[in-house]
């Protein structure tokens, strides 16, 4: 049994070889290559079309992809709705499909925790492996300061500027790729672009319905700051940007005596982390809870909502995503969800 050394050290790189599910990948991937014809390399250099195997990481960055691509290529999610991106660990299924993809596209910025880095230490092309967040510009980005140092808060998607700036980034790459669908994917970028300029437009406005002294926004964990920068909402968290660290008894506390202090009529858990903890403090400060928001993940794809227009959106795209988060943001702090 031969495992390719790619295979091999990307596996050890993410702390795979701890895992008893390694050994599976490896007979997984052992099969998979022996039973598999070995392309000559003028083949194997050049994949077209539907021949081109994308993997993605996060929710936000499948949707992206998708959306781009248009079917054109086989795109082959890491994670789904709910999953927390700061806690995933691969699969053996990962391993197979990361060790055979013609393309990685990662978020970066310690999202996806060590994944980032065992994508640039596992000797893979450089051509092979994207982060959507390499191409944001340091000045732009929030800093948290952490237990362990400072570092770069990763939720650049709820910044719609931000956003952009990685869809245009990924549809030049994603376009290098598929030249054959190089028309298709600037048009969608184009696309995608103004529906993303008219959700924050909207968003906006939304807010605005918001007293200013109520612009308060709690959340679980540190998600939230570029949302907050973009639409002027103070943002208040119990955990910091990672979710890996709990919260300790006098953070709830701290934040216990805040909000029975405030006028704040609302808190918010979100879709992807474990709400124990701030529905316990929403007892305590008798504070209700609003809808669970996305945070670091989409909703599922056979999931809709509504915008103020009628337009119907997914709740696994980013839009969709946005107008639900807004929607209940305001529908908690706006006195009687005007």
């Amino acid at each position: 049994m031969v495992l390719s050394r790619q295979s091999y050290f990307l596996a050890k790189s993410m702390n795979f070889l701890n895992y008893k599910s390694f050994w599976i990948a490896v007979l997984s991937l052992s099969f998979f290559f022996s039973c598999t014809d070995i392309p000559n390399e003028k083949e194997a250099e050049k994949p077209s079309g539907s021949n081109i195997t994308i993997v993605t990481t996060t929710t936000q960055i499948t949707d992206l992809v998708k959306q781009l691509t248009g079917g054109h290529c086989k795109v082959i999610p890491m994670m789904g709705p709910g999953v927390d991106p700061h806690l995933y660990k691969p699969t053996a299924r990962d391993v197979m499909s990361l060790s055979t993809a013609d393309l990685i596209i990662f978020h970066g910025l310690q999202l996806e925790g060590k994944l980032g880095t065992a994508f640039e230490t596992a000797g893979l092309s450089k051509d092979k492996i994207f982060s959507i967040s390499s191409v944001i510009d340091p000045s732009v980005l929030l800093f948290a300061d952490e237990e362990e140092g400072k570092f770069p808060d990763p939720h650049i998607w709820f910044d719609p500027e931000i956003w952009t700036i990685c869809l245009r980034a990924l549809a030049d790459k994603l376009s290098s790729f598929l030249p054959e669908h190089e028309v298709f994917i600037s048009e969608k970028a184009d696309q995608l672009t103004k529906d993303f300029q008219k959700v924050q437009e909207w968003g906006a406005k939304s807010i605005k319905r918001i007293p200013p002294t109520q612009r308060i926004l709690i959340t679980s964990h540190d998600a939230f700051q570029y949302f907050g920068r973009s639409f002027g909402v103070e943002v208040i968290a119990l955990q910091g940007i990672s979710t890996a660290a709990e919260a300790g008894l006098a953070d709830r506390s701290n934040l216990v005596d805040y909000l029975k202090e405030s006028n704040i009529p609302c808190i918010f858990v979100e879709s992807s982390v474990n709400p124990k903890a701030l529905q316990q403090i929403g007892r305590e400060a008798e504070v209700a809870l609003g809808k669970p928001l996305f945070s670091d993940a989409l909703g599922a794809e056979d999931t809709f909502i509504f915008a103020a227009d009628g337009q119907k959106h997914s709740l696994a795209s980013w839009s969709g995503m946005m107008i639900y988060n807004i929607q209940s943001i305001v529908e908690g702090l706006a006195p009687d969800g005007q």
